[in-house]
């Protein structure tokens, strides 16, 4: 057996050659002498094929099992080679791995002259660990979240989807302050699957991304993987990892909007600085607009609202015949927008009905199911929902007949009915599929197609929306962004959240929205609003009905207010570090919140976030969530001196060393500017 370095600077990795494979032995931090792998046995990945014309599958990892393999380096290029599998021959995975400062970028190349296995998923190198107490992970599930390693934890997420809004993952050492940074800097993007994992009982955790291949419809398939996996070494934690995808972003993504004068381009002033939304299912008559300008009242603000069911088929059914609209929709909406209050209403881009007329398949055979999207065999991909227990095909948006039928329920919407956005439903939230129909306008399986035609149809369709229009979608995928204006956060629900999606792109898309039905007791609302809050997104998305019953909706209306009064910092401002909280007091739920782990949600009464606007003013907000009074110590980038809080504490505080000391009174929004 042999040893095979990588030096990049700080960063070591260790690799073991055996005989027959090759191990990732070792992973290290010259500069804190951190070994975040000692010993290790990990593959550094799985290759997946295919047998031609079946659903048998073969895998081989780069452990064991090959005839030959190979290690070579030439000033910072070292160059793995893969050959002469046991089971799969005629298939060679080539590594390359390129040393630069603190990182190692990773690129993976597939050749195949095996006519038996068309290759279906390889990984890019997976990054193996120690697991311990002060080991912390995260994961970008939604706004982001963080695990401790020791926990038995294990996810398996679609990139882009709800739950995977952005394409890398870190590790880092509170004791040591140093992680590594796991991305993929694909600036495209591909399609993608994150996993991590950490088995009961084990002491090794493992991160890593699959990339669905191409052309898994054919033998010999050579490729390459989409992009680079970045291994790097950053001093800090989650935060400090962020900026390092961030920079990726701001210098690489595809999906950068184009700002001007400090602002995006193309997203209207009344939906850049709105504090928050209504939502609202209507009926047939217009008692929606009755309940809608009742609670604007109530709340002191017009807020935008996102209708459903204004269409004359029942939700999620017969879907995409979305016209005619109910009759009284126009007339109220028209009472709406008359107060001021703008109109979002739903559809759906990616469904479509088996049986769009009731019973009847009416269009689907005849229109649809050749451009839906398909397995192997010709089989349409079919989804059911309990909203209608029906099945529902997977549309391919590559296709022109999707994509002129985006357009033209959107040019209706827009145009002879008179919206001031539409929400497009699930592109953000629902994962690709690896369509296998050739005749469709792009390769068979995964690769960049799926994003690419998501974009080419959301940029066909806003060529028909007004100046002041806008589109939205649901969750938070972050390639989308070029075309889609704002994203509903509505199932940002979960314990160890951090806002690292607002840390990279706020100010780039807007994002809006809490399910508050999903909160049906008082600990899981004022969670949500504080945490909403302090996070700067849009607040609310919430429904007349459920506003009214708010156990504490005077918190409520303080927490609107405050954003209100502060949106500049939100919406001309980005998030900086999130000060660190010592609350000996924590509100928990204590009723079932569908998507929170365990059911149950749980902070510490107080919630802090670090703003800084354009014009350098720094904004600290702190919120007492609690229904009693709350001591908290907090530990911010703050400079030390004497600081008066302003809003719903009038209070002094001397700061040390960046850290201070407050007593919030029950249900407070307070802050300091500075």
């Amino acid at each position: 057996m042999k040893t095979h370095l990588i030096s990049a600077k700080d960063l070591q990795i260790s690799l073991q050659l055996q005989e027959d494979g090759m191990l990732l032995r070792s992973v290290a931090d010259k500069k804190s002498g951190r070994r975040f792998l000692q010993s290790g046995v990990g593959a550094l990945f799985v290759l997946t094929a295919r047998k031609q014309g079946e659903e048998s599958f073969i895998s081989a990892d780069s452990k064991s099992g090959w005839g030959a393999v190979s290690a070579r380096s030439s000033a910072k290029v070292h160059t793995f080679t893969f050959s002469d599998h046991a089971i799969l021959n005629g298939v060679t995975v080539i590594l390359t791995a390129v040393a630069g400062i603190d990182s190692v970028s990773w690129t993976v190349r597939l050749h195949s002259e095996n006519n038996l296995y068309t290759l279906y998923e390889c990984d890019y190198p997976a990054l193996s660990f120690n697991a311990c107490n002060r080991t912390k992970v995260f994961f970008p599930y939604g706004c982001g979240e963080v695990y401790p390693s020791v926990r038995t934890f294990e996810t398996k997420q679609n990139y882009p989807s709800y739950g995977a809004s952005m394409q890398y993952m870190a590790l880092w050492h509170e004791g040591a302050e140093r992680g590594i940074y796991y991305g993929l800097h694909d600036p495209a993007p591909a399609y993608k699957k994150l996993f991590y994992k950490k088995a009961e009982g084990e002491k090794i955790a493992c991160m890593k991304a699959t990339m669905p291949l191409r052309d898994i419809d054919t033998a010999c398939n050579s490729q390459t993987l989409e992009g680079e996996a970045v291994w790097e070494l950053f001093d800090g934690d989650w935060y400090d990892a962020a900026l390092i995808y961030k920079d990726f972003f701001e210098n690489h993504a595809s999906w950068k909007p184009e700002i001007k004068d400090g602002k995006r381009a193309d997203m209207p002033e009344w939906l850049r600085t709105n504090p928050h939304w209504w939502r609202k299912r209507m009926k047939w008559d217009e008692t929606f607009a009755d309940e809608l300008l009742e609670v604007s009242k109530d709340l002191g603000l017009h807020s935008p609202t996102h209708i459903y069911d204004w269409f004359q088929i029942p939700y999620d059914t017969n879907y995409p015949h979305y016209f005619p609209a109910k009759d009284s929709f126009v007339p109220a909406m028209r009472r709406l927008q008359n107060a001021g209050i703008r109109v979002m209403p739903y559809i759906n881009g990616r469904l479509w009905d088996t049986h769009d007329k009731g019973k009847e398949d009416w269009q689907f055979t005849a229109v649809a199911r050749p451009n839906c999207t398909k397995k192997q065999g010709d089989k349409p991909f079919l989804e059911v929902y309990p909203t209608s227990n029906i099945e529902l095909a997977i549309m391919c948006p590559s296709t022109a007949l999707w994509q002129e039928k985006q357009k033209e329920i959107i040019h209706t919407l827009f145009n002879d009915f008179g919206v001031d956005a539409v929400y497009i439903d699930q592109i953000g939230a629902a994962q690709p599929y690896p369509c296998e129909d050739r005749s469709h306008a792009h390769r068979a399986g995964g690769g960049t197609w799926w994003i690419e035609s998501y974009r080419n149809l959301l940029d066909h369709a806003r060529q028909t929306m007004p100046a002041d229009g806008c589109f939205t979608t649901e969750c938070t995928s972050d390639p989308y962004m070029k075309e889609i204006q704002a994203y509903l956060s509505w199932i940002w629900i979960k314990n160890d959240q951090v806002p690292v999606f607002m840390v990279i792109y706020n100010g780039y898309v807007a994002v809006f929205g809490r399910n508050y039905i999903y909160a049906p007791d008082a600990a899981g609302q004022d969670i949500l609003a504080a945490q909403s809050l302090t996070y700067g997104e849009q607040m609310g998305w919430i429904l007349p009905e459920t506003y009214n019953s708010l156990v504490h909706k005077d918190f409520y209306k303080k927490c609107v207010n405050a954003r209100v009064k502060l949106g500049s910092f939100f919406y001309d401002g980005k998030l900086l570090r999130s000060p660190k909280i010592k609350d000996k007091q924590i509100i928990k739920t204590t009723k079932i919140m569908h998507e929170a782990y365990g059911g149950l949600l749980a902070h510490t009464a107080t919630f802090s976030e670090l703003w800084q606007r354009k014009d350098g003013k720094k904004l600290l907000l702190l919120v007492n969530a609690s229904a009693k009074k709350t001591y908290s110590c907090i530990q911010t980038e703050i400079p030390d001196g004497i600081y008066t809080l302003d809003g719903g504490v009038q209070q002094e505080i001397t700061v040390q060393n960046g850290t201070f000391e407050a007593a919030l009174p029950p249900h407070t929004v307070s802050y300091i500017i500075f």
